[in-house]
């Protein structure tokens, strides 16, 4: 994480100093505009960290606050290291986490104040992050929480058997006293009574047979978007491309681990623009490395003239998720959806396979 450190007075100071030192820190002291200097750390920092009294804190960072799913890890301790509070962002933001952190390295007694914490109950954040699963709407995260701590009915729905088998076994224990149950489809729940249910899928499944205000959605984050373009391709053509293909195949976009494509890519304006504006790290291969992968939609002359190896967006994504080449080659269609042109971009997904 990368984290700042805010101390206002002597004892404080010296506190301070030591801590940023420890966790690796950037310090802040002396500040002629301490609200100002907030405000700047809030959108650059993951955890910010204040030696000074809780008050303060809090009426400093109202106005910045903006949703569990933003705003930073913000951590309180007295100026003599006696405790350390975790106040906003505990699970997503990884507050408790830094709070256990921190009273590790100065002895400080941790003072965490979440209901799953509390009662030593897993959550849906931290069940989310251990499985590589992004949550679709994190205001459907205290329906869950508020589920499992009340000790109520909560189904995992996962067509993936390997995952919903590590799943249950991370957090399916009786010892909970929860009404954890599992299922591979919600064809399978017929007659069980579930007060809610997370389900976990990269469809969009617009049409669900139950109350969606029961329902929190994870995506898992295993899905590689293979692209090939044409030279001087624009940003609005990629984007264009890319989402008319995830929604003709009922994908959700949450559900993009990564791109990829050909190295001579490397330098195409448009591409880049389009992983910088969605944050998409791509893995970018040489022709001898895309030479080696399948082709399951087939040899291209005209693609081959172009960049030397008969296909890009196809051998792109499998490369990059992993794919065993032993199985390919007993199923030349493993590619998860083959390639589609949309203008002057094709673009092909493929799955990771999940490993626990």
């Amino acid at each position: 994480m990368n984290l700042a450190v805010f101390a206002i007075t002597k004892n404080g100071i010296a506190l301070g100093k030591r801590l940023s030192h420890k966790i690796d820190a950037n310090l802040f002291v002396n500040l002629k505009d301490f609200k100002k200097c907030v405000r700047y750390a809030f959108k650059k920092y993951d955890g910010m960290i204040f030696i000074m009294a809780t008050g303060i804190v809090v009426r400093t960072i109202a106005p910045f606050l903006k949703n569990k799913a933003e705003d930073p890890a913000v951590v309180v301790m007295d100026e003599k290291g006696k405790h350390v509070i975790s106040l906003l962002s505990g699970h997503l933001g990884s507050a408790n986490e830094l709070t256990r952190k921190i009273a590790k390295v100065t002895g400080a007694k941790p003072v965490i104040t979440t209901a799953t914490d509390v009662n030593r109950l897993p959550c849906i954040e931290e069940i989310a992050e251990r499985f590589n699963l992004a949550i679709e709407d994190v205001k459907r995260i205290k329906v869950v929480n508020s589920a499992i701590v009340n000790r109520r009915s909560v189904a995992f729905v996962d067509g993936d058997g390997r995952r919903l088998k590590a799943i249950k076994m991370g957090v399916g224990s009786r010892k909970w006293g929860v009404g954890f149950k599992f299922y591979k489809s919600i064809s399978q729940i017929k007659h069980d009574k579930i007060d809610t249910f997370v389900i976990i899928s990269n469809g969009l499944l617009s049409h669900i047979p139950h109350p969606t205000s029961h329902i929190l959605f994870l995506r898992p984050k295993d899905l590689v978007v293979g692209i090939g373009c044409d030279r001087g391709i624009k940003l609005k053509e990629v984007e264009s491309a890319y989402f008319s293909v995830l929604k003709k195949w009922d994908v959700s976009p949450l559900s993009v681990r990564n791109i990829a494509s050909i190295d001579v890519k490397k330098n195409e304006t448009g591409l880049l623009k389009f992983a910088e504006k969605y944050n998409l790290k791509v893995d970018f291969y040489s022709k001898d490395e895309l030479a080696d992968m399948p082709l399951p939609s087939g040899f291209s002359e005209f693609v081959m003239g172009k960049v030397g190896v008969g296909g890009v967006c196809e051998p792109a994504a499998l490369k990059s998720a992993g794919t065993n080449l032993s199985l390919c080659a007993l199923n030349r269609e493993k590619i998860w959806i083959k390639k589609q042109k949309i203008g002057r971009v094709t673009i092909a997904v493929a799955k990771a396979q999940f490993i626990s």
